[in-house]
């Protein structure tokens, strides 16, 4: 599920983007902000469907091998099997999962090709030989094969990863958590809980949307008021001296301590020394608990904030 941590990064991008070309729509903005946020959703969707794929292809895999003049036998079983892994058959025949695709209109784009060449390097892998030595109804090999799966050719397959790009342009932004929910889907199909695989976007998607819109036009409608907060703080450097993704993330820090005070200011600075950390400079994570804590005392002194 996604948290306000995914929800951050989105804002810290589209801020981004808004602070180099002030001449965006705002609305434009908050509306390109929403459809990324729902495009790594829709990237969970898609990895799961790729599985379901690779399922789909072993049916076209034994046919390749029989038409072969001198048949394999044991290339027959290792198709066979992965297709009748116990939990990629209950992904194959989720409703839920061909629904919620159907309505997202998340479609499996990758060719045959490039799913014969991810199964040709799995049958060489530790995993899938554990796999194939296995027997029973679901067991620890039929959940780790799917498993690494996910986690290896989503991670350490140039030519699958280069087709992730192509379709989801935010795919390094999103491929750890889109993983991540597409892992514990596998996880759920192996405690048989099949009629409830797909997770939802967040515990609360409605106050996730809220928290993104208000951050995002809190952030830009009182620039000026951040700004000066923040001034004081960097009397070393002009405001124009200090990098510009530094400069946005401390504005979303205080806009963040200022109107979302449900949050302790403790957890909000270590979220953007996190950001600081992913998207700036390795100096950049020291320079912004710095700042983020000197604004956080001189706030908690004037009243602003609670003590926490």
């Amino acid at each position: 599920m996604l948290s306000r941590r995914h929800i951050r990064v989105k804002v810290l991008q589209a801020l981004y983007s808004y602070y180099n070309d002030e001449n965006v729509s705002v609305a434009q903005l908050e509306k390109q902000l929403i459809q990324n946020i729902d495009r790594l959703y829709e990237l969970y969707n898609y990895l799961l469907l790729f599985l379901e794929e690779m399922g789909n292809y072993m049916i076209h895999y034994d046919e390749e091998v029989k038409g072969r003049y001198i048949v394999d036998d044991s290339d027959l079983q290792a198709g066979k099997k992965l297709f009748n892994n116990a939990i990629l058959q209950k992904l194959m025949n989720s409703e839920e999962l061909h629904k919620t695709a159907e309505k997202l209109k998340v479609v499996f784009k990758a060719d045959r090709d490039l799913l014969r060449k991810i199964f040709l390097d799995l049958k060489n892998q530790d995993a899938y030989r554990d796999f194939m030595n296995s027997s029973g109804g679901i067991n620890v090999a039929e959940q780790e094969v799917i498993l690494f799966i996910l986690k290896n050719y989503s991670g350490n397959s140039p030519i699958f990863e280069q087709h992730l790009e192509e379709e989801y342009f935010n795919w390094n932004d999103d491929k750890k958590i889109a993983v991540q929910m597409a892992q514990k889907t596998v996880q759920l199909l192996a405690a048989g809980k099949e009629q409830e695989i797909l997770l939802p976007v967040g515990q609360n998607p409605d106050e996730l949307y809220d928290y993104a819109r208000q951050l995002l036009n809190k952030t830009i409608q009182e620039n000026d008021k951040l700004q000066g907060i923040i001034t004081p703080k960097i009397p070393k450097w002009e405001p124009n001296q200090v990098a510009l993704i530094d400069l946005i993330i401390l504005k979303m820090g205080v806009c963040e301590f200022l109107h979302f005070m449900s949050i302790p200011a403790t957890v909000t600075i270590n979220e953007y020394i996190e950001l600081a950390k992913i998207y700036s400079t390795p100096q950049s994570k020291k320079f912004v608990n710095g700042v983020l804590d000197a604004i956080r005392k001189d706030l908690q002194k004037e009243g602003v904030l609670p003590k926490n």
